[in-house]
């Protein structure tokens, strides 16, 4: 009796039952072992309603093929063929002078010898294949092959792709690099003119001569110049190390440019505390002469006023010595004191020009002839009430109503 190998996987019995000439074996579909459930259902269908069963179903997607080397058989006929199921009866020979035939009798060995002849050929015959004509998914393979084909071609794509990218940004970027050393270089050359003022500098000029020293070494940097170029035709490599190379050039001459504005800071600063040093010489030194003046002038003033406000300058100008000041802080309190000693000069000169001036009249009264003329003349008096004496020949002015010591404010304004 014929039966399905039960070591079909399920696309060979699906296969198998595709063919309608194996219908007859739908029986068997429910007891093998790599049925499934949806199979088992067409199968019943089959057999009741075989017009319209349609193809079988495929497998489910997680029952894979088996792969084998050599194909098996899908039917296996149990019955013997019937070629071989009376090689046990044996032969006759015919006797030449009876014309009868004559059984010869088997030998032991021989019948031995039979009988495992017939096992063997019974169990070859047990399994004769049947030739079955398997499905080649040929347009399975075709689509993964076509897959295949199109992975691979959009592989190299991507490739090419890549590389002309790449060689692209290449290319930009070593002519972004070439344009940051123009920017650069415009910077560096601004820098060197605005430095040029503080290089002519000299020694005296700044508290730290060494800060010209540094800042002339610094501008005597010479930025290196690069050969080479951005040609497309380079390799994206070759286009990389040039862009390296102009770029720590750039690197290294924006550090110069660093440091030669820290440098002229520097400079400055110290620039400008060598003018405040010499700002408070200048101050302490025209704080001297108008003291000396302050004394000098005493009694020696129109008006008295004068002096005071002197006074008051000078205080003021020790305590912006005292106290540290910026530079035109220095430079104003100079001018302010300055000022009043030319105001006191000029008082001084002034009651000097009026001593002279009465000592000459003084001399016209005593020549003979005026007597007339002088007794009518009275002295005029001054514009402050102070009446010139001469003692010894050496004038003298008293001032009424004038204290001796002078009076401050109490504070600056």
């Amino acid at each position: 009796m014929p039966r399905i190998n039960p070591k079909l996987d399920p696309y060979e019995l699906a296969d198998l039952m595709s063919d309608s000439n194996n219908w007859d074996l739908l029986t068997q579909i429910h007891e093998h072992p790599n049925t499934w459930p949806e199979l088992d259902q067409w199968a019943a269908h089959a057999i009741a309603h075989p017009e319209t069963a349609g193809a079988p179903p495929e497998p489910l997607p997680d029952r894979k093929p088996k792969h084998r080397l050599l194909p098996i058989t899908p039917i296996i006929d149990d019955e013997l063929p019937r070629d071989t199921r009376n090689n046990n009866t044996p032969t006759s020979e015919p006797d030449k002078q009876t014309e009868t035939t004559i059984d010869t009798p088997m030998g032991i060995g021989e019948h031995a010898k039979d009988d495992v002849s017939l096992a063997e050929d019974s169990s070859a015959d047990s399994t004769d294949e049947v030739a079955v004509h398997r499905h080649i998914p040929v347009t399975r393979i075709a689509g993964i092959m076509l897959v295949l084909i199109i992975a691979a071609g959009s592989a190299a794509g991507l490739v090419m792709a890549k590389k002309n990218y790449d060689h692209r940004d290449a290319v930009t970027s070593c002519n972004q690099a070439i344009k940051q050393s123009d920017i650069v270089r415009i910077e560096w050359n601004k820098a060197l003119k605005q430095a040029e003022p503080y290089a002519k500098l000299q020694d005296k000029d700044v508290r730290d001569p060494k800060s010209l020293e540094l800042l002339g070494k610094i501008m005597q940097y010479q930025p290196s110049v690069s050969t080479e170029n951005c040609d497309p035709s380079l390799t994206a490599d070759r286009l990389d190390r040039t862009r390296t190379e102009i770029g720590r050039a750039n690197n290294q001459l924006r550090t110069q440019i660093r440091n030669l504005h820290d440098t002229v800071d520097t400079v400055k600063a110290l620039q400008e505390q060598q003018r405040i040093d010499n700002a408070q010489n200048v101050l302490s030194q025209t704080i001297e002469d108008a003291d000396r003046l302050y004394k000098e002038s005493e009694n020696k003033v129109r008006d008295d006023n004068t002096r005071a406000r002197l006074n008051e300058q000078i205080a003021r100008a020790r305590l912006m010595m005292r106290d540290h000041q910026d530079l035109g802080v220095y430079n104003r309190t100079i001018q302010d004191l300055n000022e009043a000693m030319q105001i006191v000069r000029d008082s001084m000169m002034t009651v000097g020009n009026e001593y002279i001036s009465d000592a000459g009249h003084s001399d016209e009264s005593t020549q003979p002839g005026s007597d007339s003329q002088s007794s009518n003349r009275q002295p005029a008096p001054s514009s402050e009430g102070l009446s010139p004496s001469v003692t010894h020949g050496n004038p003298t002015w008293d001032v009424p109503g004038q204290s001796a010591t002078p009076s401050f404010p109490d504070q600056l304004g």
